[in-house]
């Protein structure tokens, strides 16, 4: 059949199928992988592996890649996610993104979503990090965040990514209200052990004081936009625009509450 007879989203099939494959080593060790991926998915989606797979790079005349410092989850996600997201027609996040991570809210679902991030700042995926960022606001922000894991996910997207990533932002506010709602020895900070996954990255600690400033004076329930967590430009060219993030108005709790059990009760002022 002649190409040009068939509909555009097949023939963007046809051009994908056709186009040269490129092979990228993820990984160390025994978790280590190799991914087999279309070239032509880089153009308007991945602009950083376009570039590294044009013919002035090395990778460009080799056709391959090694990966050794990636995670293999989130690189797999990434691998997904540009074809699934390879269509001339806008789609709704949910369509594109929900089948990476399923809904079900769970530290493991939330690690893989950590990784993701850190992967698509490192290498400028703008799209799939804003994709990924409303996902988790839709629907892992639902519940409080065990001390633990807030503090393993904080420490790792400080120590792998850049001051640009949105995650950041987000988890600041996380802190903020960890903070404000879990007041130490009098003094309204948690622990100070509870502080070292951000305590040494200056931008990150003004983050985190900045957002525990709005919340301490915020009278009245707000509606935050989820644009405000994108990387993205004007708000309508976004799918998730009218997704919103409710603000609590923060209320003050005893000083002689624990700080240490985020799940654990506590007495209002």
């Amino acid at each position: 059949m002649d190409k040009a007879l068939l509909p555009p989203v097949e023939s963007g099939f046809i051009d994908t199928v056709t186009s040269g494959v490129v092979e990228i080593t993820v990984g160390q060790g025994d978790g280590q992988k190799t991914f087999y991926i279309h070239k032509i998915l880089f153009r308007t989606k991945a602009p950083v592996f376009d570039k590294m797979f044009s013919t002035g790079f090395k990778e460009g005349s080799t056709g391959s890649a090694t990966l050794p410092h990636d995670s293999c989850e989130a690189f797999k996600a990434f691998a997904k996610w540009l074809y699934s997201s390879n269509s001339k027609k806008l789609k709704p996040t949910e369509l594109i993104i929900c089948p990476l991570f399923p809904h079900e809210r769970t530290s493991e679902i939330r690690w893989n979503m950590t990784e993701t991030i850190a992967l698509a700042d490192k290498y400028c995926l703008d799209q799939l990090s804003d994709e990924v960022m409303s996902l988790w606001i839709k629907y892992q922000a639902k519940d409080r965040l065990q001390l633990e894991e807030l503090k393993k996910i904080t420490s790792y997207i400080t120590a792998n990514t850049s001051n640009r990533c949105k995650a950041r932002d987000f988890l600041a506010h996380l802190w903020a209200i960890e903070m404000l709602q879990a007041p130490g020895k009098g003094n309204g900070q948690p622990n100070g052990d509870d502080l070292d996954a951000f305590i040494d990255d200056n931008n990150f600690s003004k983050q985190v004081f900045y957002k525990m400033g709005c919340l301490a004076f915020q009278t009245s329930e707000k509606w935050q936009p989820v644009c405000d967590y994108h990387l993205h430009g004007k708000p309508g060219l976004c799918c998730d625009s009218t997704v919103l993030l409710y603000l609590c108005p923060f209320k003050a709790v005893d000083a002689e509450t624990s700080a240490h059990n985020p799940e654990k009760k506590r007495k209002a002022a």
